[in-house]
């Protein structure tokens, strides 16, 4: 009996020690404001667009199709009780101990030390002309199994890399020319955001006027552009997620299909990180970005550090936050 005593009197003590020590103690941080709030793309106009910065990654978004949603705005509150932890070096050290609410705008004075003058865009002056990417494409797009060629944007195709006045290959605009700035027309001697190299890509001439302005989509519609090889999505979807960090003015939106858009917006934001998560980077992509940040003195941080994407888009809207979950 005073066995059998000890042993209840121990299962006891243990069973306290155990309800003690499974206690946690919970911590939940807010971030200082909503990262991300929808914003109807009608009603987006450049003066409000640039006008505060401290909103730039609310702006980066737009209101979310009926589907998403029935009112025209809205905010997606963020509820993280604990971020993962980063270590970035080098030329991403300074992101170390940001949250992901600040990581948007601590990216941006990166990317914009590359510019030697800031201001209105037509002041804003890049390293190298639009007529010098003519003899860098041919090498930031080369084809790694044949050095005399290069990789066509939406074709992937090869083909000779020899500049030939654009009759086989020209420069693309990744985001538009005429979404860029209104009445924007990049001659070969500007050195403005028409000429970032990020932002260019050589493509068949054909395609390139097929898709003229458009927005990348689900299918190819009168306003809509899909690229028919899957293996370069995620590579545009990153370039566009560059040019939106790098230059206050644009800002990356979701519009119901077939919608217009208006100077300095691109589409579809949601869709972009699905072909980012879908479209990994890869060896190509990571080659470009070293040979521009030798011409060009910036990266893109969304082909260096893929968890950025999510860092900065996860709240934007549901379906990014299940795409990112």
């Amino acid at each position: 009996m005073q066995l059998y005593s000890i042993v209840i009197g121990s299962l006891l003590l243990a069973s306290c020690l155990s309800s003690s020590s499974a206690s946690v103690v919970s911590s939940q941080s807010s971030l200082d404001t909503s990262l991300i709030s929808s914003e109807s793309s009608s009603s987006t106009s450049p003066s409000s667009e640039s006008s505060n910065e401290s909103s730039e990654v609310s702006s980066s978004t737009s209101s979310e199709s009926s589907v998403e949603s029935s009112s025209s705005s809205e905010v997606v509150s963020s509820s993280i009780s604990s971020e993962p932890q980063y270590d970035y070096e080098g030329y991403y050290a300074s992101l170390n101990g940001k949250s992901d609410a600040q990581v948007f705008l601590t990216l941006r004075p990166l990317l914009r030390q590359a510019l030697t003058t800031e201001g209105n865009y037509l002041n804003e002056r890049l390293p190298l002309t639009y007529g010098e990417a003519r003899y860098i494409l041919d090498e930031t797009d080369r084809d790694p199994n044949n050095p005399n060629n290069l990789i066509l944007v939406y074709r992937q195709t090869s083909v000779s890399s020899v500049w030939d006045s654009g009759s086989t290959w020209n420069r693309e605009h990744v985001w538009p020319q005429s979404l860029l700035a209104p009445g924007l027309n990049t001659v070969n001697g500007d050195r403005h955001k028409g000429a970032d190299l990020q932002n260019l890509k050589p493509a068949n001439p054909a395609e390139n006027t097929s898709r003229g302005n458009k927005y990348y989509g689900t299918a190819t519609t009168p306003k809509t552009y899909l690229p028919q090889a899957a293996n370069v999505r995620g590579d545009l979807a990153r370039i566009l997620f560059y040019m939106t960090t790098m230059y206050p003015e644009l800002t990356l939106v979701n519009v119901n299909d077939g919608a217009d858009l208006v100077t300095y917006q691109m589409a579809q934001l949601n869709l972009l990180v699905q072909w980012h998560l879908q479209d990994p980077v890869d060896a190509f992509e990571l080659n470009r970005n070293n040979i521009i940040y030798s011409y060009q003195f910036n990266r893109n941080p969304y082909i260096d550090h893929e968890e950025l994407v999510c860092r900065v888009w996860q709240n934007a809207t549901p379906t990014i936050q299940s795409l990112c979950a």
